[in-house]
C-alpha cells in the first residue's frame, strides 16, 4: 500500500515499445507516479521494465501486431482488455480510468458500467481519420458513418477529455463539447535529454553515419505512408542526382521496405536504415544530423516527433498541416512546404544545405520554442488537477 490515489491507465497498445502512443503513455504515467499510484492495463504485447508504475497484461493472442491501425490481434486484444480492465478496477478500487485513444477511452466507459468509476479520454490522434489514413478503411466506405457516429460517442459520453494540443482542444470545443470538460496537456519531450552538447556525441557512430563528411537529412518515427517518408524519399533521389555530399537516415520501424525502395532508386549506399537502436539513442543520432523532417500529409493533431526535434535544436522541416503548422513557424522556426510538393521539399533542402547559419539558427529557435512551450511541470499540474477532480 502506497497510501496514494490510484488510476487506471488504459493502454491499447504493445507497451512498452519505442514509438509515438506508448512513449506518451509512458511519459505521463512515469510523471503522474510522483503523486498517484499508477496501473496501466495493456496488451500482453511489448516489454517491461523498472517502471514507477505496476503494468498489467491481458492473455495472449496467437496473433502479434506488426503495424499500426486495424487487424484482427489488436481487436482481440480490445476485447480482452475490457476485462482485465475490470478486473484490476474492481481488485485495487480504483476511482478514475485515464483511457489513451479512443478505443482506451471506449474500454474505460465499458468497464465504468460495471465499475463506477470516472472516466478521462486521453486525446492524442483522431479516430476515423487515422483509419483512412493507415489505409484500414476507405475515406467513401460506408464503415465512415458509423465510426464517426462511434467516435462522437466516446466524446461526449466521457467525463472529461485530456488532449494533447491546443488545436485538438479547439476541436473538441468546436463540436460543441464544453470548454470546462477538455484540458490541455501537450505532449512534452524530455526537454534536457534530447539536447547533448558536441562534448557528449558519439564520435564512432558520427563517423560511420557521414563517413566523408556528408550533410546529414534524419526522419525518425513510424513508417506508415501517412507519415509523408515516401515523400521524403522521392525528394532525396531527385537530391542525389544533383548532390553527392549529403545522406539520410531513417530512424524507426518497419524499415524493410524503404531500405528496398532506396536499393531499387539506385540511393541505397546513401540511405541509413535504423531499426535495431532503441529510442534512448535517437538523441544522438538528431545531435549528428543537421535537418530533420516532420511531412505528415494529413494534419488532425501534433506529431510526437516534432517537440523532440525542437527540443534537440535541430533544423525542421514540417509539411503545412494542421498540427505541424500550429507550432512551427514558417522561416522562423523551421521550414513548411506544401503535402507532396517534391520539387518545393527539393529546393527546401538545398536551401539549407547552403546556409548552415540559417540551420543554426532555425534549430536554435525552435529549441527556444520548445522551452518556452513545454513544461514538464505543467503537465503534472494539468493532468493532477484532472485527476484530483474525479476522484
Amino acid at each position: 500500500m502506497t497510501g496514494k490515489e490510484k488510476i487506471a491507465v488504459i493502454a491499447p497498445c504493445p507497451f512498452f515499445i519505442d514509438r509515438g502512443t506508448p512513449i506518451r503513455i509512458r511519459r505521463l504515467a512515469t510523471s503522474m507516479a510522483e503523486e498517484f499510484e499508477i496501473h496501466v492495463i495493456s496488451f500482453n504485447q511489448g516489454r517491461d521494465g523498472d517502471f514507477p508504475f505496476t503494468i498489467h497484461r491481458t492473455l495472449p493472442v496467437p496473433f502479434r501486431i506488426k503495424r499500426t491501425g486495424a487487424n484482427l490481434a489488436k481487436i482481440l486484444y480490445d476485447f480482452l482488455l475490457i476485462f482485465k480492465t475490470i478486473a484490476v478496477v474492481r481488485k485495487e478500487r480504483i476511482r478514475v480510468i485515464d483511457g489513451h485513444l479512443h478505443e482506451g477511452a471506449f474500454i474505460g466507459l465499458l468497464a465504468s458500467v460495471v465499475t463506477r468509476a470516472r472516466v478521462i479520454y486521453n486525446a492524442h490522434g483522431t479516430f476515423v481519420e487515422e483509419l483512412i489514413a493507415t489505409g484500414a478503411i476507405r475515406k467513401e466506405g460506408w464503415l465512415v458513418r458509423p465510426l464517426a457516429f462511434f467516435e462522437d460517442l466516446v466524446e461526449r459520453r466521457v467525463d472529461r477529455i485530456v488532449a494533447q494540443s491546443l488545436l485538438r482542444r479547439d476541436e473538441f470545443v468546436a463540436k460543441g463539447i464544453s470548454p470546462a470538460k477538455v484540458a490541455v496537456v501537450e505532449d512534452v519531450p524530455e526537454l534536457d535529454e534530447f539536447y547533448l552538447t558536441d562534448d557528449q556525441v558519439d564520435r564512432e557512430l558520427e563517423c560511420r553515419l557521414r563517413p566523408s563528411g556528408e550533410k546529414l537529412l534524419i526522419y525518425s518515427g513510424g513508417m506508415e505512408e501517412y507519415q509523408g517518408v515516401d515523400f521524403l524519399l522521392t525528394a532525396f533521389g531527385r537530391l542525389c542526382e544533383v548532390r553527392n555530399d549529403v545522406r539520410l537516415v531513417l530512424f524507426g520501424r518497419p524499415v524493410e521496405g524503404y531500405r528496398e525502395q532506396a536499393n531499387a532508386m539506385g540511393i541505397g549506399e546513401r540511405v541509413v536504415c535504423v531499426d535495431y537502436e532503441p529510442f534512448e539513442r535517437l538523441p544522438q543520432y538528431l545531435k549528428i544530423c543537421d535537418i530533420g523532417f516532420a511531412l505528415r500529409l494529413y494534419g488532425e493533431n501534433v506529431p510526437g516527433k516534432l517537440p523532440i526535434y525542437m527540443a534537440s535544436g535541430i533544423a525542421v522541416v514540417g509539411t503545412d498541416t494542421k498540427g505541424i503548422n500550429t507550432v512551427i513557424r514558417d522561416g522562423e522556426s523551421g521550414l513548411l512546404v506544401p503535402s507532396n510538393d517534391v520539387p518545393f521539399l527539393v529546393a527546401a533542402i538545398e536551401r539549407l544545405l547552403d546556409d548552415p547559419s540559417l540551420v543554426e539558427r532555425l534549430g536554435m529557435a525552435g529549441r527556444e520554442e520548445a522551452l518556452r512551450r513545454y513544461s514538464p511541470e505543467d503537465v503534472r499540474r494539468e493532468l493532477g488537477r484532472v485527476y484530483r477532480e474525479l476522484l
